[in-house]
């Protein structure tokens, strides 16, 4: 059994085939973690984890998304489907496209908004952190919030900073390739470390459609790096996407 703790399966790539991209993760025992992002995002992931036995959904809105209505909707349909949700996000902050103070004040804001959502209904965050890690790192340690962090991009320094109040760090399947995630991983302990694809994109193979399946060359190529067997990596991953998510039982 494999998680990938975060991925885009609503978005229009998947739209010749999702039903086979889904079908091939529950053969090979991949559990997905589909991030809904604003209002028609939501809808389209809730029908996915309804719909299939091995999707969940997460529920958030894009750091550059500044319409308040959007942002307002957003919110109520988390409160509306809490029940049906294992967590909030993705949200955060992104400094790769926000350049300007204000609107990164805003962001700011708006992060502070969902921090307060996920107390109030007890659901754990999923933090968007692109270009933004030391900020993020330093709201969530005042905070003393354990997020999931996805994808992250930071320095080993930062994830290990990051790791040692209890975020867990989400290593894409990108991986396979990239030098800086496989130092990161060769750095961090299993026990702080989650698996995602972010499909569709950051595909182990460049240039090409990321799915839930290719979760297992990450497993692989960490269980490279730290050079211990495929089914270590598959089962402590596992386990800490269960304990974030309060995934209880065993998974059928």
């Amino acid at each position: 059994m494999l998680f990938d703790v975060h991925s885009h399966l609503d978005l229009p790539q998947f739209d010749p085939d999702r039903e086979k991209v889904i079908e091939r993760a529950y053969e090979a025992g991949v559990f997905i973690v589909n991030s809904g992002l604003g209002p028609e995002s939501i809808e389209r992931t809730l029908r996915l984890s309804r719909g299939y036995d091995n999707v969940f959904a997460t529920l958030g809105l894009s750091p550059q998304e500044f319409d308040q209505g959007v942002i307002d909707k957003t919110i109520e349909l988390i409160r509306k489907h809490r029940k049906e949700i294992i967590g909030i996000g993705e949200v955060g902050l992104d400094y790769y496209w926000v350049k300007d103070d204000v609107m990164r004040k805003k962001e700011h804001k708006n992060l502070g908004l969902f921090r307060e959502l996920s107390i109030e209904l007890n659901l754990p965050l999923v933090i968007h952190s692109r270009d933004a890690e030391e900020d993020i790192i330093q709201i969530l340690q005042d905070d003393e919030i354990g997020a999931l962090l996805h994808c992250f991009s930071g320095s080993v320094g930062q994830a290990k900073n990051a790791s040692s109040f209890g975020c867990l760090i989400s290593v894409p399947t990108s991986v396979v390739y990239s030098k800086k995630k496989q130092r990161m991983v060769k750095e961090l302990p299993l026990e702080c470390i989650v698996l995602e694809t972010d499909a569709p994109y950051l595909s182990p193979q460049p240039r090409t459609r990321n799915e839930p399946v290719n979760i297992l060359s990450s497993r692989d190529m960490i269980a490279k790096i730290k050079g211990v067997d495929e089914c270590i990596v598959e089962e402590v991953t596992t386990e800490n996407a269960k304990q974030f998510f309060n995934l209880k039982g065993n998974l059928t």
